[in-house]
């Protein structure tokens, strides 16, 4: 007979332990230092803003629209894996203390994400509207319930397998907690807040009502769970080798014109093989494009010159760091030991490819800063962008390439 409250304790306990194990590599590593920096720069930044924000700022929509996106994307992890489907279905009615485990888990789990978004958030309110530190606390009380309204609500979607109903369950929870969030930070009347947390509270029972006879679905809530620690799996393989990492494929077709411009030579084996692994496998085109989007909103909205650059240099070295996991993608692959082409120009093809993705993204981020200040700084940051590419491929990266043939042979 399986002990459901020892089985949760004992997936718990393995959870911690593999997370644990890949946080001690990520948390001692280089990318720490540049969040530290970025966040000690933010807040100076951040602080300096607060002290010349026009009242008139929009800043109940913008709250509304970060804390909304943050809620509607809650799920219940449920620590799920791909045997339980043979083990625990047979007793799933009497699973039930295992789920309520997993939901109070997670929320406790992703409460700090709240927490920091919050953290940040209140000092725009508080500049603002002039409003006191305890209208917060009651803010932050409904935040949280909302939190658990949306777990709860996410819930309760796994047990149906139409997708229009998951991606319907998206869009008005993302409503209904924007509404509410901006309702809250604008000071709206009470009378208009208890109308959306009726609509909530109606929208709650509704589904529990309708999932009443119908039964988990296993293979979505371990697909979730599979992809949850794959994302992580992905982030833990910036910094150490994951064996656990289940590789991706994605054909792409569309971006098949990119290799087209490789001029067809010897010398340009890896070259080719490096363009179709960062256009196909393992998310490392999502990567590039997330960080440049986010590094572009970040420089695009900073007002100072010496704040657009440092957030410049530091998304040029996050982007270049977490790329080096390129040069071993294929190490452990004996065909690609086959190739007639020695390591030098194995190296080199991989330092070109990446000094190429650095460029580009420094000319994008270039282009973000023109258009918010004169021509005369942005030329400026671009040639020290450029030159800090130079320096980070070529100088760096080398270094770090040639550490790592080493260390793994």
């Amino acid at each position: 007979m399986i002990d459901i409250k020892e089985l949760w304790r004992k997936r718990q306990t393995q959870h911690f332990k593999e997370i644990s194990r890949y946080l001690r590599y990520m948390l001692n590593d280089h990318l720490l230092i540049a969040l530290l920096f970025l966040g000690g720069g933010g807040a100076y930044y951040y602080n300096y803003w607060l002290q010349d924000v026009p009242k008139d700022f929009p800043y109940a929509i913008l709250i509304a629209l970060i804390l909304g996106g943050v809620l509607t994307g809650s799920r219940v992890q449920t620590l799920l894996k791909e045997p339980d489907l043979v083990f625990l279905l047979p007793i799933e009615k009497k699973l039930t203390p295992y789920f309520q485990k997993a939901f109070w888990y997670s929320f406790f789990s992703q409460i700090y994400l709240l927490l920091i978004v919050f953290a940040i958030a209140a000092p725009l309110y508080l500049a603002v509207t002039d409003k006191s530190h305890t209208s917060l606390v009651s803010i932050f009380v409904i935040v949280l319930f909302s939190k658990a309204w949306n777990l709860l609500l996410t819930w309760f979607t796994q047990y149906y397998t139409e997708n229009s109903t998951y991606y319907s369950d998206l869009v008005i929870r993302f409503i209904l907690n924007l509404v509410l969030m901006y309702l809250l930070f604008s000071g709206a009347s009470i009378l208009f807040i208890g109308c959306v947390v009726v609509i909530k509270l109606v929208l709650l029972l509704y589904f529990q009502r309708a999932v009443e006879n119908k039964g988990i679905k296993w293979n979505t809530l371990i697909e979730l769970e599979s992809k949850r620690m794959l994302t992580f799996y992905r982030l833990a393989n910036l910094f150490t080798d994951v064996p656990k990492l289940k590789e991706q494929v994605k054909k792409r077709q569309w971006l098949n014109w990119v290799t087209g411009f490789i001029v067809y030579s010897k010398e340009n084996t890896f070259r080719y093989l490096y363009t179709r692994t960062f256009l196909r496998t393992s998310d490392y085109l999502g990567l590039y494009v997330r960080l440049t989007i986010i590094g572009g909103l970040i420089i695009y909205f900073i007002p100072f010159h010496y704040g657009k650059a440092f957030v410049m240099i530091l998304f040029l070295y996050l982007t270049g760091y977490q790329l080096i996991t390129l040069w071993r993608h294929h190490s452990l692959k004996i065909w690609v030991q086959l190739y007639p082409v020695n390591e030098a120009s194995k190296q080199a093809s991989y330092l070109k490819f990446l000094f190429q993705l650095l460029v580009v993204q420094s000319i994008i981020f270039t282009v973000t800063v023109l258009l918010t200040t004169e021509i005369a700084t942005t030329l400026i940051l671009l040639v020290a962008g450029l030159v800090f590419v130079y320096l980070f491929v070529f100088s760096y990266t080398k270094g770090k390439i040639r550490k790592l043939d080493r260390l793994y042979g």
